[in-house]
């Protein structure tokens, strides 16, 4: 959703992913995603010929997938205060090798290069290390690198344009709001008019992006799952059916035997479901994915909504082992629908 703004001021929308965080103008959209907390990259595109690129890397999230490279992150665990003593990578050697690609594009195109970096500063009260660099070529762009010393993350991010465009203007407001990791043990998930959060733990196994709907799905060893999603449209997508029918049906709350009761979710009436993982095929299931943990999440929780304001419909699932304290309620009140 659109970002709130006073009434002269320009729209703006979030974009929100793996704890990257920012706002671009109200008709950018993101067309591109890939990678994980480790290693990710997204793109965002303007109407025009504007678009925003962000890569980030941060190689001690990475999932371990060998004996050999469980071994490597528990000893980068246990000797983590001798590692961070090293000090952050080398920002400027990694400019140089992005700068470099960027001027052999523009020279393949027979455009000549030039470009600009300014001196290393540190930014956010000291929580980074950054280098501002600008470059013209087959175009322009204006960007930044930068480590943090909070996350550990090193982000390299750049607005690219033609001479027509207010490069420099996009990239001061966009950088100057931008965060590379979550508030609060929270991260956010935000595109296509969609503004939801999860706690950081959770890591993204799969999205789905359609004309009209989103879904993202989330899961952490030993707590569970998430799924949220969104559908546009609402009173198409969920035509006759009532919303604790939809809820059942489309969303798949009854596969639970939920028990279904009305309630108040973001100020508009909604449905809340509650069961259990109770096939013999969901329970192993359950078994297999909460491995090496041994809490299968079995306890089953939906909420669903129409916001009326936007003519969308919202869902939240989790997945939860027995006993478990339920995040529900801060998934849905974290989930902006207008």
């Amino acid at each position: 959703m659109r970002s709130k703004q006073g009434r002269d001021a320009e729209p703006r929308s979030v974009i929100g992913w793996d704890g990257i965080r920012f706002t671009v103008p109200g008709d950018w959209n993101l067309t591109g995603v890939s990678g994980d907390k480790a290693h990710g990259y997204l793109k965002v595109d303007s109407p025009g010929t504007a678009f925003l690129q962000v890569k980030w890397t941060d190689p001690g999230r990475a999932a371990p997938r060998t004996p050999v490279q469980m071994l490597e992150r528990i000893v980068r665990r246990k000797f983590r205060r001798e590692a961070t003593a090293d000090g952050p990578p080398d920002l400027r050697g990694m400019l140089d090798a992005f700068l470099k690609d960027t001027e052999k594009r523009s020279r393949k195109i027979g455009a000549s290069f030039s470009c600009k970096v300014r001196p290393q500063t540190e930014e956010s009260d000291g929580e980074r290390i950054a280098l501002h660099f600008s470059w013209t070529g087959s175009g322009q762009g204006q960007g930044k690198v930068w480590h943090c010393r909070i996350c550990s993350r090193t982000v390299i991010a750049q607005v690219v344009g033609q001479g027509k465009d207010p490069v420099a203007n996009l990239a001061a407001r966009i950088f100057g709001e931008f965060r590379d990791h979550g508030d609060d043990g929270w991260n956010t998930w935000g595109a296509f008019d969609m503004i939801a959060a999860a706690p950081s733990d959770y890591v993204l196994m799969a999205h789905k992006f359609l004309s009209g709907y989103m879904r993202l799905e989330l899961t952490a060893s030993g707590k569970g799952k998430i799924v949220l999603e969104r559908w546009g449209l609402a009173h198409l997508a969920r035509r006759k059916f009532s919303l604790r029918d939809w809820l059942g049906q489309t969303v798949g709350a009854d596969r639970y035997a939920a028990v279904f009761e009305e309630v108040t979710l973001n100020e508009h009436v909604g449905v809340r479901g509650a069961g259990l993982v109770r096939s013999p095929l969901g329970v192993l299931q359950a078994v297999r994915d909460a491995l090496p943990s041994l809490r299968p999440a079995v306890e089953y929780e939906a909420c669903a909504w129409e916001c009326d304001e936007t003519n969308k419909l919202y869902a939240v699932q989790t997945w939860q082992p027995k006993a478990s304290a339920t995040i529900m309620g801060d998934l849905v009140t974290r989930c902006e629908c207008h």
